[in-house]
């Protein structure tokens, strides 16, 4: 079945894009930031269901650009996957910013589609 090409792709894509970068930088901060609050003779465990959602984030950031990159390709390129992706950032570690840029460009393919 052929794609649907978005008329302002180039915007949604480089929206897209962005967003999974600044997704991805958040969520490595995170576990920098618990990693180097380890201690090596007594470890805590305070912060480990952070870990677990930075890492969980990470792999929605990466999944979020290589929709930009590869539309189609496994993932849809649709506005109402960018919506998702964008709600799943902000739960997941990855920052307000990244969902309103996720969100931008699943408004930019609604209204195109409306």
């Amino acid at each position: 079945m052929a794609r649907k090409h978005y008329k302002n792709e180039g915007i949604m894509k480089f929206l897209t894009v962005i967003g999974g970068l600044v997704a991805l930088a958040s969520q490595i901060i995170i576990i920098a930031n618990k990693i180097a609050d380890l201690d090596v003779y007594f470890p805590r465990y305070v912060g480990f269901n952070t870990i677990v959602y930075a890492i969980i984030g990470i792999v929605i950031s990466i999944i979020t650009i290589y929709t930009a990159i590869k539309p189609d390709n496994p993932f849809p390129f649709h506005w109402l996957f960018l919506f998702v992706l964008g709600i799943l950032l902000v739960i997941f570690a990855g920052g307000i910013i990244a969902c309103v840029l996720l969100i931008i460009a699943a408004l930019i393919g609604l209204i195109e589609v409306l």
